[in-house]
């Protein structure tokens, strides 16, 4: 069984890093009906590990009985998983306690703008994001990683925009103290 899994996820890696170089190539998804809690599925499992590796706690919640979207699930994935690497990182670099080290990923119906919508955000107990930070955080080549080059959260929001959606990051408050930071991007509905 668990040489069933790596095979899976290997495979799923493969095709991720294909559907990347495409969509960059010609910067077009390959949209179909998706199923929402599949694409969250296989995005948990594949985001698990790095999340277990930095020791986070993982936790997700899908609506129930939510309607299909139009999308190109491996990109979509590829988003989550960057969201919630993102965020284990975040927490490891905030060396928080193991009680606040998590992650949360949520799924829901919202109306945007007089249009419905699959909202997906991810939320991390990290240490937030500097303002300065914030005013450049989608733009290309701009990391606040050591090695980081900049790409990914770039990537992700073209991936959201080439789908009609938006995406948005915003820190967290518990009074004037920043205790995280939230992703947020919507898909219409199909």
């Amino acid at each position: 069984a668990a040489l069933q899994k790596t095979a899976h996820q290997a495979q799923r890696a493969g095709q991720i890093i294909q559907r990347i170089r495409d969509f960059v190539k010609k910067s077009e998804p390959n949209r179909q009906l998706a199923d929402v809690q599949e694409i969250v599925g296989e995005a948990v499992e594949l985001a698990g590990i790095e999340l277990r590796r930095h020791n986070v706690r993982l936790s997700h919640y899908v609506a129930a009985r939510l309607p299909q979207v139009m999308a190109d699930t491996i990109l979509i994935e590829q988003v989550l998983i960057n969201l919630m690497k993102n965020g284990a990182e975040a927490i490891a670099n905030a060396d928080r306690p193991p009680a606040q080290r998590s992650v949360e990923l949520r799924v829901v119906p919202r109306q945007v703008e007089d249009q419905e919508v699959i909202e997906f955000t991810v939320q991390d107990t990290g240490r937030g994001l500097a303002p300065e930070v914030l005013a450049h955080l989608f733009e290309a080549f701009y990391s606040t990683k050591s090695e980081g080059m900049g790409i990914g959260l770039n990537l992700c929001r073209s991936i959201v925009e080439s789908h009609q959606g938006r995406m948005h990051a915003e820190n967290i408050y518990n009074g004037p103290e920043v205790t995280g930071c939230r992703f947020s991007f919507w898909l219409p509905l199909a």
